[in-house]
């Protein structure tokens, strides 16, 4: 199993949506205690409750970092609630690669930081 597939590597090299934003209206944190990636998200949301911006900062392990990247692309033009409805197995389908069960926690830290819940 190729552990780092193409879209993970593209979005760990180029991520999008990296960095501060100025006046956020709502900010997310999150940690994976266990292994230490950690991440925040800051949203800008327009009239009508949908996010027009999106930035993230985190530190942590490539798959951790890539699927904040990824999560910040699907963000925009959606209102925080339905971000927070996407499914865990929906959100690792969307990263294309294959992943072991500690893996797959590092890969849903961003989804998890989002939905404000603790990772289990």
């Amino acid at each position: 199993m190729d552990l780092y597939q193409q879209k993970i590597m593209d979005h760990y090299l180029h991520p999008r949506h990296q960095g501060k934003i100025g006046k956020p209206t709502k900010k997310f944190t999150g940690e994976n205690i266990s292994c230490g990636d950690k991440v925040d998200f800051e949203v800008v949301l327009d009239s009508r409750g949908k996010i027009k911006q999106v930035g993230w900062q985190g530190s942590g392990c490539t798959i951790s970092q890539a699927a904040a990247s990824i999560l910040a692309d699907e963000m925009i033009g959606k209102t925080i609630k339905q971000v927070q409805s996407i499914s865990s197995d929906k959100f690792l389908q969307d990263l294309e690669v294959e992943l072991s069960p500690a893996r797959q926690k590092c890969a849903l830290l961003p989804l998890y930081t989002v939905k404000e819940e603790e990772l289990g």
